[in-house]
């Protein structure tokens, strides 16, 4: 509501000549106490403009209402392609997630703006998980009502979310058909099993301003992750003779922070990463920890976060978190702490695994949100649009923003088509169906940073040359997410990628260290070449995160920043390749964002740019 945003930059109006007071990147104790009062007060001027605004947001809140009963965004999912293998029995157990809507919802879209509009009396006043919490999650009246529902209809285990943003429980079919009016079946996808509703998931009309989706009514559509599955892991020394390219040059993770030019910029240890997954992380840990003693770097602090206290057999992510890490740590020169967050779910050959659900997904991204220790996020994981449930964590996601979190997921391994051909799933590196372009989620999420991926050329000492754009690079336009404020587009959805680094497993693949493991398929301990745009996000992160660093972590949610100096920012601008239908060129596309960075002269920009961080440069 125009009307609602010019309240809230208005009724914070303010704070601006105290904001030109305070110097927020003084240590002092006075900056301190200064930045209470304005905290204050930007809470109070928040509550003022909920109030006004709270007749529009409660009266938008209200959905269908047929009988007694409201929709909810839970639909029927896409089984066209699928097998029906009859009706799930009333006794089989399911566990399903209740999101609940977030309160005062326009207000938090106007700050949300505010947060990033330099001149704004908010800009980067970022809040704590408490403080978002209070403002926009639903309220414990509301989420109480949803689990004593629940509980009153033979669910068991059920748990409240810290910032009241889900209501999770475990039950049966038989209670999960009666609480939410569907009906749940057995199907066959692409060789895997799962279950889906076979109706729209409704809840009572007394529930229906809190009540958003239902998630695990189905576990037919599962992200994956965007790398080289261990089966096609090639050993480390191998990397030119199976090319046969000359040119092919691999990279031990710590020679990124030299590619891009870390230069001078600290490393990240003043920044706390993490990375979002399922299943068993031990693996993925012990790896970080025989690449820094093998390459001789020093070891970063670890710690594995479950959203369930139940261990996990599932390894069958070892080659990607193991990734993940290792890219971070090498271009981040070390981070603060990396916290790797898990469903702790279980793995099955006909079903995969159960963190891979929307469910098990939105619970692992709401624990990262709801503690708000890691600024910076890596998801390199992901499902088409055309597949899943887009848009499914952007609540979760809203909030982290609002903290200052910055979240970067890989925008996929299948170019422009991640689409399935007839009942077939294209493999990371080859593409889908051509008749349908689409994107992958969340690195569709406006509040997303979608990473997409390069091939990669340097000089033997690791100077960095140029870049394209590798033919398998996730991009083009979303189907469903709106454009957000600071992305200028043509279209009325969000485009992707933002950025995009190094991806092409070929040619510049990453050398990481992995254990042998039966259960992930990973037979002989050693180094492996490995990449996609698996590789590419965890090398942003770990890039955003060194400057982060540099800068007191008082960056915030990188997309914005990048976009509004995009003409000044030193971006690596990638004109040549294609992702199968969309060319990289000058500026921004949808191939290659705006490139990469040179981390160096970002560090540089920023320190000589008021106004990147602090609203210095107020009007």
């Amino acid at each position: 509501m125009k009307s609602c945003e010019w309240f809230v930059a208005n009724s914070i109006h303010p704070l601006r000549e105290l904001h030109r007071m305070v110097n927020f990147r003084n240590a002092g104790s006075a900056n301190v106490a200064g930045r209470t009062f304005a905290r204050g007060r930007l809470v109070t001027a928040l509550a003022l403009a909920i109030g006004m605004a709270g007749m529009a947001t409660a009266a938008s809140a209200q959905g269908s209402v047929v009988n007694g009963w409201a929709t909810t965004r839970t639909l029927v999912p896409y089984t066209a392609d699928a097998s029906f293998n009859g009706y799930a029995s009333s006794q089989e157990p399911v566990s399903i997630v209740v999101t609940l809507k977030l309160r005062n919802k326009d207000v938090l879209d106007s700050y949300t703006k505010e947060l990033f509009r330099p001149g704004s009396p908010s800009y980067h006043q970022f809040l704590s998980s408490q403080e978002s919490t209070a403002t926009f999650a639903p309220t414990q009246q509301q989420a109480q009502a949803v689990a004593d529902y629940l509980t009153g209809q033979g669910f068991t285990n059920v748990k409240i979310a810290s910032n009241r943003l889900l209501v999770t429980a475990d039950g049966t079919v038989g209670a999960a058909n009666a609480a939410f009016r569907t009906a749940i079946g057995h199907f066959t996808r692409h060789g895997r099993d799962g279950i889906a509703n076979t109706q729209n998931a409704q809840i009572p009309s007394a529930l229906n301003g809190a009540v958003d989706q239902v998630l695990g009514l189905q576990t037919l559509y599962q992200a994956r992750t965007f790398s080289l599955p261990a089966s096609q892991l090639r050993p480390a020394y191998t990397v030119v003779s199976v090319t046969g390219n000359s040119a092919a040059h691999a990279y031990y993770p710590q020679e990124f922070a030299t590619v891009y030019d870390a230069g001078t910029t600290p490393t990240a240890s003043n920044t706390t990463v993490a990375i979002l997954g399922w299943g068993s992380m031990t693996n993925a840990v012990n790896d970080l920890k025989q690449l820094e003693s093998g390459q001789g770097l020093t070891a970063v602090a670890t710690s594995i976060v479950s959203t369930t206290t139940k261990s996990s057999s599932d390894d069958s992510g070892q080659g990607e978190w193991g990734m993940d890490a290792q890219a971070i740590r090498g271009i981040s020169g070390g981070v603060k702490t990396l916290i790797f967050y898990t469903d702790g779910g279980t793995y099955s050959s006909r079903t995969g695994s159960s963190g891979a659900s929307n469910s098990g997904l939105l619970q692992v991204i709401n624990k990262a949100v709801s503690a708000n220790s890691a600024k910076v996020i890596n998801m390199s994981w992901g499902l088409p649009e055309c597949d899943g449930s887009p848009g499914f964590a952007d609540s979760a996601f809203q909030l982290g923003v609002t903290q200052g979190q910055t979240f970067s997921a890989a925008t996929g391994d299948n170019g422009s088509y991640p689409c399935p051909v007839g009942s077939s799933a294209p493999e990371n590196g080859s593409y889908g169906s051509k008749t349908t372009l689409s994107v992958n989620y969340p690195a569709s999420s406006p509040y997303v940073v979608a990473t997409g991926g390069t091939t990669l050329n340097t000089t033997a000492s690791d100077a960095y040359v140029s870049e394209a754009s590798w033919p398998y690079s996730g991009g083009g336009v979303s189907g469903s997410e709106a454009t957000p404020s600071w992305q200028s587009s043509s279209y009325p959805h969000r485009e992707v990628p933002d950025v995009a680094f190094d991806a092409d497993w070929t040619n510049s693949p990453i050398i990481v260290y992995f254990t042998a493991s039966s259960t992930s398929g990973i037979s002989q301990s050693g180094y492996y070449t490995n990449g996609g745009t698996s590789l590419a996000s965890p090398l942003f992160v770990g890039a955003w995160a060194r400057l982060e660093s540099a800068n007191s972590n008082g960056l915030g949610f990188a997309a914005p920043a990048l976009y509004a100096y995009s003409s000044q920012y030193p971006f690596h601008d990638v004109t040549t390749g294609n992702n199968g239908y969309y060319a990289a060129g000058a500026g921004r596309d949808n191939a290659t964002g705006w490139g990469s960075f040179d981390i160096q002269a970002a560090n540089t920009f920023i320190a000589g740019t008021p106004g990147f961080i602090t609203a210095t440069n107020n009007p």
